[in-house]
């Protein structure tokens, strides 16, 4: 009777709150504890850069050359063609717009490219059956395996201008099938934005290609099965069908490309070009904080305006719904229509060079971990009684094992809160009936939309305020404000999760459970968690391992209290960072290049989310493990 009592006092208490809202106390918790605690820890220092950025010098940010330069001369050395009596050089530049222009147009080129070469290569292996489609498959998903500034490390050897006689390793690949055809050596080469460019989009055409892949997934057989009875084939059946069926799809993918494009500082730090705003950012925590405070405030807030342009627009494509639809696929997916012979040539003379290109900087990551240097066109392999020295390397190394230890202590504070507070905001979007459920759809994917380099500079900020005695002091404790970063930047992978496995399972079971007197929190654990555990532990592990291979947030925050090299013992920088300060270091004549000891731990990045993804695939349903990266 007690019970029965305190449950109608409940009710009637959220009665008077809300009148219409049938509901309990339980899934009210769920849904505004997740609701507060976004908003306190993602919104309001995210608003805190709005004051900073106040008091910057906007006109005469604005009207420097070196922040905006929009004029003809900022493509005069797009291309630039050398013509020598035994060479042809052809370096490609790009254009050169001032920091902020360069950008903003870096993002855009990236994302078209990224955009037209993703959603191709979906339509081929999506929709068409052909011998290799498999080999197709496997490589187009190597790009998505993270190695932190080695990769684009790889793309410059192969791609961008070198000292070595032979060139590059495209020009030394070129000369050596083609050479005598030409006559002459051919010298090509990517540099400055256009290396910068090349480099994000071998990176990140893959994320396109994936949603435009789960796009394909929903789209109903019935379909595209009508549309040939009817005629349609070829170009005609992909433009007027299905194309326009997947375009929330390559949407979606899109804005997340042009989004990782302005916050990625990888490339344009290992192209040495810092014409762009994250690497201006980047530089500000390099320097402990110590620059134009303003102006970097000034410069993030840029960043954030231009990275919300597009979301207003696709807002819905990024939402839980349509991810749940996208998971679940269509009730009879499409069985393929058999490749013809010109699509035989298509697909093995256009499309397999450029996937193969694509995963070339994660292959050449793990021959570079086996080198001892790579400086020329090819790499110099490490003898075999030495061939792991790099790996042993990274051992033996207090700092590194430190940088190590960090990671994995962060991984395992961030992953608790993660798994608490994703179940809670997953099952409360799928189930709750309250007023800010929308609002809280959108605030659990909104921390993948903005740039990662915003939310650091913004904590940087606010905790430089308000830092809580200290606690999560940036200079003091920049772990504890590494943690709730990850827990806030992470968290939407485990949400997404949830929530599709959560939407999947049938509520009917649910409601029998509650009409039998069952309280909510009794049904979560007897009915719920035994049905859904399979995606709470696909998000959470998916959760873990973007923790782990997170840049944005590591490489500003976690500088500022050294590195692995100015502090071995007492840093609390985590592996990412660890990567970019051995990345930077001189080499020294006649010994192991620091690529090559970046590479080691890179490689065993790369080896942990392999692993990872793989049993994450498993455990979830198909096509949810890695929609919409």
């Amino acid at each position: 009777m007690a019970r029965a009592s305190t449950g109608r006092s409940e009710r009637s208490l959220l009665g008077r709150l809300y009148p219409r809202a049938k509901t309990d106390l339980e899934i009210f918790l769920l849904l505004y504890i997740p609701l507060i605690v976004i908003t306190i820890t993602f919104i309001v220092p995210l608003l805190t850069i709005i004051p900073e950025a106040a008091k910057a010098d906007y006109k005469g940010l604005l009207g420097n050359v070196y922040y905006l330069e929009l004029d003809k001369y900022s493509v005069n050395n797009f291309v630039v063609v050398n013509r020598l009596p035994n060479e042809i050089r052809i370096t490609i530049n790009g254009f050169d717009f001032g920091v902020i222009g360069n950008s903003i147009f870096n993002a855009a080129v990236v994302t078209i490219i990224a955009a037209l070469l993703g959603s191709s290569l979906a339509l081929l292996i999506g929709i068409y059956r052909f011998r290799g489609r498999k080999l197709f498959s496997v490589l187009a998903y190597v790009p998505l395996l993270i190695a932190p500034f080695v990769n684009a490390y790889v793309v410059k050897v192969v791609f961008a201008p070198s000292l070595s006689p032979q060139g590059n390793t495209l020009s030394y690949i070129i000369n050596h099938l083609a050479g005598p055809l030409l006559g002459k050596k051919l010298v090509i080469a990517f540099d400055k934005q256009a290396g910068v460019a090349l480099a994000q989009i071998l990176m990140f055409y893959p994320i396109i290609y994936i949603n435009a892949l789960a796009a394909l997934g929903a789209v109903d057989a019935t379909l595209v099965e009508q549309a040939l009875n009817l005629g349609a084939r070829g170009f005609k059946l992909l433009r007027r069908i299905v194309l326009p069926l997947i375009v929330p799809g390559i949407l979606a993918g899109s804005t997340l490309v042009f989004i990782l494009s302005l916050e990625d500082v990888g490339a344009p730090l290992v192209f040495n070009y810092d014409k762009m705003i994250s690497y201006q950012v980047y530089q500000f925590f390099q320097s402990a904080a110590a620059g134009d405070r303003a102006t970097i405030a000034a410069l993030s807030l840029i960043l954030l305006i231009v990275a919300a342009i597009p979301l207003v627009f696709i807002r819905r494509y990024l939402s839980l719904r349509y991810y749940a639809r996208l998971a679940r696929g269509a009730p009879r997916p499409f069985q393929g229509i058999r490749l013809g012979r010109t699509g035989y040539i298509v697909a093995y003379l256009v499309f397999l060079p450029i996937i193969i290109a694509a995963a070339t900087p994660q292959i050449g990551v793990i021959v570079l971990s086996l080198s001892k240097r790579w400086v020329g066109p090819l790499p110099d392999i490490l003898p075999a009684h030495s061939i792991l020295a790099n790996f042993h390397a990274i051992v033996s190394d207090p700092g590194l094992r430190r940088a190590i230890t960090n990671s994995l202590s962060y991984l395992g504070e961030a992953i608790v809160f993660v798994a608490l507070l994703g179940f809670m905001t997953g099952y409360a979007i799928a189930r709750a009936r309250l007023p800010g459920t929308s609002l809280l759809d959108v605030l659990a994917s909104l921390p993948l939309a903005v740039p990662g380099l915003v939310v650091a500079f913004s904590y940087f900020v606010f905790f430089s305020k308000y830092s809580l005695y200290g606690f999560f002091d940036p200079f003091l404790n920049p772990g504890h404000v590494l943690v709730l970063a990850y827990i806030i930047r992470k968290m939407p992978f485990t949400v997404r999760s949830v929530f599709t496995a959560v939407i999947q399972t049938p509520e009917e079971l649910e409601e029998a459970a509650r009409s039998l007197g069952a309280r909510r929190a009794r049904v979560i654990r007897r009915i719920v968690l035994p049905l859904v555990w399979h995606g709470i532990v696909a998000g959470i592990l998916l959760s873990s391992i973007y923790i782990l291979s997170e840049v944005s947030v590591s490489v500003t925050i976690g500088a500022l209290k050294g590195g692995p090299i100015a502090n071995p013992s007492t840093h609390a920088a985590p592996i990412t960072y660890a990567i970019a300060e051995i990345f930077t270091l001189p080499s020294v004549t006649g010994g192991t290049q620091p690529q090559a000891r970046a590479a080691a731990l890179a490689t065993l990045l790369m080896v942990t989310e392999i692993a990872v993804i793989a049993i994450a695939s498993r455990l979830a349903r198909r096509g949810q493990a890695l929609i919409t990266l």
